[in-house]
């Protein structure tokens, strides 16, 4: 099983994407770089491009349902495992 991607805040990714096209493994590879590239805009808006790894997102798109918990986290399973752990502040 392939580790899963880890992407560096540069945009070049680190290991763990040998399954996708294009040569991911070169330094001067940025992803970001590379799809605003392809899609500068989207209508009339500058396209805006954030890379971050599956489970953070998976769990940051979940906030709005999770504000009753103290603690939550995501799993993720697909090439890879990846997981990651939310806490919630309290509103004072």
């Amino acid at each position: 099983m392939a580790p899963s991607a880890c992407p560096r805040s540069d945009g070049s990714i680190d290991r763990g994407a040998q399954s996708l096209p294009g040569n991911w493994a070169s330094s001067r590879f940025n992803l970001p770089a590379s799809l605003y590239e392809a899609v500068p805009k989207i209508g009339d808006e500058d396209t805006a491009i954030v890379l971050h790894n599956d489970a953070v997102v998976q769990g940051l798109s979940e906030t709005p349902f999770m504000q009753d918990v103290t603690h939550w986290g995501a799993l993720t399973i697909g090439t890879g495992l990846g997981n990651a752990r939310f806490t919630n502040r309290s509103p004072d």
